[in-house]
């Protein structure tokens, strides 16, 4: 167990996507206050806002070009120019703790105060054929310290398998897709979990193969902000200045 790991441990925190963490019962917790989400904004965009951002990110983050790039060859063709036009989804989150997180004891004094989660997921969607691929970029960040995770990623199926057969890829130092799994099993086992009920897992086994956005954009008119809250789960990792807003829905 690493040291993070254990300093979690001692304070007794549980995942909850929606409600964050919650203090456990232990001897330990009792002298250590877990802060808990005094309140929560969960936005799904819309299409034209969720483009708009994803041209905002092109312009900060270069492996986005990367991964546009790489585009047409998952999807068999040339060029951009032979791809039907990109569909996006978008959601984002902000999460306010009633107090800042407490650090671990090794990172003590020099992390930051955290004290309010943002989080983000925008999604540009290309198909060919049955191929289904989408450019993923997804952000937290803590506040006001300033500490953040940014992960950019494809996620690459067939039309028919959008839950067990994702193939899921992250650019590596030479630029080169390498494969990186986590992310999209994180998001799907956080569908499962109690505070999401069986609505959400039911619609990411129904809602219709049609692309990457439709899928999205289904579960999220029949989960609503489950996928925002489930989104950010995946996106934080367990990492311990998010996992109190956000949980920890790592299998």
């Amino acid at each position: 167990m690493t040291e993070v790991a254990a300093f979690w441990r001692k304070v007794g925190v549980t995942g909850h996507p929606h409600k964050g963490a919650q203090l456990g019962t232990t001897e330990e917790s009792a002298m250590t206050i877990t802060p808990r989400v005094r309140e929560q904004q969960l936005t799904i965009y819309t299409p034209e806002q969720a483009g708009r951002e994803w041209s905002r990110l092109t312009g900060q983050n270069s492996q986005l070009a990367i991964l546009e790039q790489a585009l047409p060859g998952r999807l068999g063709v040339s060029s951009v120019e032979d791809l039907p036009e990109p569909q996006f989804f978008g959601t984002t989150g902000r999460f306010v703790l009633d107090g800042s997180v407490p650090q671990p004891e090794e990172l003590s004094g020099t992390a930051g105060e955290v004290h309010t989660i943002e989080s983000g997921l925008i999604v540009q969607s290309r198909s060919a054929g049955n191929r289904q691929v989408a450019a993923c970029v997804a952000t937290t960040r803590g506040i006001p310290s300033g500490v953040s995770h940014d992960y950019v990623f494809v996620l690459d199926t067939t039309s028919d398998q959008f839950l067990a057969g994702v193939n899921e890829l992250t650019p590596d130092a030479d630029g080169h897709l390498v494969t990186r799994d986590g992310w999209w099993e994180a998001l799907t086992s956080c569908f499962g979990s109690s505070d999401c009920g069986s609505t959400c897992l039911s619609a990411a086994l129904t809602c219709p193969p049609a692309g990457w956005a439709v899928y999205l954009a289904c579960l999220a008119g029949r989960c609503g902000g489950c996928v925002v809250s489930c989104a950010a789960c995946a996106t934080c990792d367990c990492t311990w200045w998010c996992r109190p807003a956000v949980g920890c829905c790592n299998n």
